[in-house]
């Protein structure tokens, strides 16, 4: 079967780079730069599932993601987690976060007002400034 997005992400988030290997999307979020990486794989809910090859390729990924989201956005702490409670479709989420933050110190999920969605220059300018940092070839 091949690859395809689960509905949810595809609806909450902005593309950023599509590769063979994996979606880097966008949280249509203002509050917070967060990142979401779906590795490219069909029917995968877990880490585990994946084989070591793709595991390794995407926590490299996600490490290098995570220094590019500090540097880019001059946040404190970046969040990485892969949950999968309401989308079990594998996807790691990478969330820049700062103590000025709405939910500080605790998980963005649950404890912050509901999402605040982006307006079209905040959109270009954080996709522009990861892209610089990340040195990523956007779609």
């Amino acid at each position: 079967m091949p690859f395809q997005l689960d509905h949810r992400l595809a609806n909450d988030t902005y593309p950023v780079q599509d590769t063979p290997e994996h979606l880097l999307l966008m949280m249509n979020e203002r509050r917070y730069p967060w990142f979401i990486v779906v590795p490219k794989v069909s029917n995968v809910t877990e880490w585990h599932e994946l084989t070591r090859r793709q595991q390794t390729d995407i926590h490299l990924f996600c490490v290098k993601l995570g220094e590019s989201i500090k540097q880019a956005f001059s946040v404190t702490k970046i969040n990485t987690a892969a949950l999968g409670n309401v989308v079990s479709q594998l996807h790691i989420h990478v969330i820049g976060r700062h103590p000025e933050d709405d939910a500080w110190p605790n998980p963005v999920w649950g404890f912050a007002p509901p999402a605040q969605a982006m307006d079209q220059a905040t959109k270009e300018h954080r996709i522009e400034s990861l892209t610089r940092q990340f040195n990523l070839t956007q779609t």
